[in-house]
């Protein structure tokens, strides 16, 4: 092997290695600009939806008070047609955002910090309504199920010192 070819090869290896060091950086440059995103369209996400929510769960203060529904509570819902699709509206908003977190289009670590105690507290008031709406369509809203129940494992693993969640 003469000397021309040893330096070839040796520039071919370093070339290689350059590439491939690039690439590296190329590929975690983009993971934390994906992750970026991610995080700001969780909070874009929540800032959407929260004024939402806080206006089905008011209608539902109103009318209910602020306990788990009673099961007269989800017969008078199931009469109230604009009741009805008030708190179907914000159900469906919750399954849709539980699927974002549950398929990685949300962070679902930054859903947790910033909202797990509402998602476990609004479930609890409304699952007798949950419930009620899973005889007839059995998959209704267990994407959301799925996420207060893994938030309340993570809760139980880890409590918040900062207070209680009430629920029956």
């Amino acid at each position: 092997m003469s000397l021309y070819e040893v330096l070839s090869l040796i520039l071919g290896i370093l070339g290689a290695v350059v590439i491939i060091v690039q690439l590296s950086i190329a590929i975690r440059a983009m993971r934390a600009d994906h992750e970026r995103r991610q995080k700001q369209a969780t909070i874009e996400h929540v800032r959407t939806i929260r004024p939402l929510y806080k206006h089905c769960r008011q209608v539902i203060d109103e009318k209910f008070g602020k306990d788990v529904l009673s099961d007269g509570a989800v017969g008078e819902i199931d009469k109230d047609d604009e009741l009805r699709e008030n708190i179907k509206d914000m159900l469906a908003l919750l399954e849709h955002t539980s699927v974002g977190m549950n398929t990685g289009v949300f962070d679902k670590d930054l859903w947790y910090r910033m909202s797990a105690s509402y998602l476990i507290r609004i479930y609890h008031r409304l699952r007798p309504y949950i419930k009620y709406i899973q005889k007839s369509q059995p998959s209704a809203y267990i994407e959301f199920e799925e996420i207060v129940h893994e938030f309340e494992e993570r809760k139980r693993r880890r409590p918040d010192s900062r207070g209680q969640i009430k629920y029956s």
